[in-house]
């Protein structure tokens, strides 16, 4: 086991539950909870901590353990772990020295989706008069009614909201569909510190304009109407894909999109795009994408290349891209650009973050960070792109694996990075083992700061 200071961060969200009803039951139940003494660490305390390492957690202290979740939320662990806890005979612990639970399995970011839908539909249940909280979007997650689906989980809650000038109520259904495992964590009352940090940033979407304009019109049209929200957090996520939109009836009655689609990532992913596949293909595939260049004259020379298992093959075609991108920013930067732009907005249409759906609606790509939500705006980046110069670097890691750079020159911050991993695998049909390469995309801080707006910059209005 481990001691909970000694726990890396990203991993603490998905034991927080555990944590919390560990500690709980012990102050309930006057029962021992574990904890993990550190001869460095423990030589900085006096004598009023205790190094006992089964010790009964005081009652009342909820607060504490409070003030650790918030920590959390802000990705302040290392200050949650010096908060002090009281025993029942009269010592100190230090949070940190407690020992970590297990894990509850899940992904954060399909979870998220959930948490994001409900924020999304306590937004339509209160109204935009009255405030939406954590608490809110916590009964709703409370109140779902979960069933199987599939091979997966599809949780419902069906509410209702006041209209303006009549007595009818109008009608909003949230429908949550997930991975069993994910579902279990999205219901779990203990999970929700954990998943208070997206609450507090879905909020901020949920209280933008684009989402108030709806509310009132709805409030206001005189009529009854049907909302509902939806989240699909088990789609291919290879294809282009919403993962949470509304639709409202309209005026015959018929439920149809708004624009309120979005595109979910958690704690600033800098991916947002890829190809995979099986050998020349999906490198060829990538860079024609990523500024047209499929490498085709490069593609013998790829075959060739037999060193460590597929190394070679991946920094030669990655070197030899590299080149040619250096030389097309110095022949025709301005045209080079328009290239880069381009395939920015095709990775994002591609891979989850969309430029427009069916509907011809935007499609926003958002991410849930550190209690705030950032919305990705890929429409007008090629635009935005063009006004400034670019350099482009070429390094290898450690372990001798490319990476692609470009950066704005008068900064040096990153605008995207290309880089690529491989796997060896075998087909399960016919035996025969092959090379399977996936290539990332990943935005930078200069992209972020190009297209990225915060939530609460409310100047958007619904169409």
């Amino acid at each position: 086991m481990a001691r909970l200071d000694s726990t890396p961060p990203n991993i603490i969200p998905k034991l927080l539950g555990n944590l919390i009803e560990r500690l709980t039951f012990s102050m309930e139940n006057n029962r021992t909870i574990a904890r993990e003494n550190d001869a460095k660490k423990d030589s900085k305390l006096d004598a009023r901590y205790t190094n006992k390492e089964l010790v009964v957690i005081k009652k009342n202290q909820e607060n504490i353990i409070s003030q650790y979740a918030n920590f959390l939320a802000v990705r302040t662990s290392g200050k949650g772990n010096q908060l002090d806890l009281e025993t029942t005979d009269g010592k100190l612990i230090k949070f940190g020295s407690l020992t970590a639970p297990p894990t509850a399995s899940g992904n954060m970011g399909e979870i998220a989706e959930g948490v994001f839908a409900a924020a999304l539909a306590s937004r339509f249940i209160t109204r935009s008069t009255a405030p939406t909280n954590p608490e809110r979007v916590k009964q709703i997650l409370s109140g779902m009614s979960v069933a199987k689906f599939g091979k997966n989980s599809k949780a419902t809650y069906i509410g209702s909201a006041p209209n303006e000038g009549i007595s009818g109520m109008d009608r909003i259904e949230l429908s949550v569909v997930l991975k069993n495992n994910n579902m279990n964590f999205l219901t779990n009352p203990s999970n929700f510190p954990a998943l208070q940090p997206y609450m507090f940033a879905a909020i901020q979407y949920a209280d933008r304009q684009v989402v108030r304009n709806w509310v009132n019109t709805i409030y206001t049209n005189k009529r009854i109407d049907t909302v509902k929200v939806m989240a699909d957090g088990i789609s291919d996520s290879l294809s282009t894909k919403i993962d949470i939109k509304v639709e409202i009836t309209n005026d015959q009655g018929r439920l149809k999109e708004v624009d309120i689609n979005v595109s979910l990532k958690i704690d600033d992913t800098a991916l947002f795009g890829q190809v995979s596949g099986g050998e020349f293909i999906s490198v060829s595939q990538f860079f024609n994408t990523a500024f047209q260049e499929n490498m085709s004259a490069e593609q013998t020379q790829f075959e060739r290349k037999k060193g460590d298992m597929g190394k070679e093959k991946i920094r030669y075609i990655y070197e030899q891209a590299y080149l040619k991108l250096k030389s097309k920013l110095r022949q025709n930067a301005q045209n080079t650009k328009n290239l880069i732009g381009a395939g920015i907005r095709e990775f994002a249409t591609r891979d989850n973050a969309g430029v427009v759906d069916e509907e011809n609606n935007s499609v926003q790509l958002i991410d849930l960070d550190r209690g705030e939500a950032t919305i990705f705006d890929f429409k007008n980046v090629a635009a935005k792109i063009a006004n400034y110069d670019y350099d482009v670097k070429y390094t290898e890691s450690t372990s001798g694996m490319p990476t692609i750079t470009i950066e704005e020159t008068e900064t040096n911050k990153k605008l995207v990075q290309f880089r690529s991993m491989y796997q060896n695998k075998e087909s399960k049909r016919t035996g025969m083992k092959y090379l399977y390469f996936r290539n990332y995309v990943e935005k930078g801080e200069f992209l972020k700061e190009l297209i990225g707006t915060s939530a609460l910059d409310n100047n958007v209005t619904s169409s």
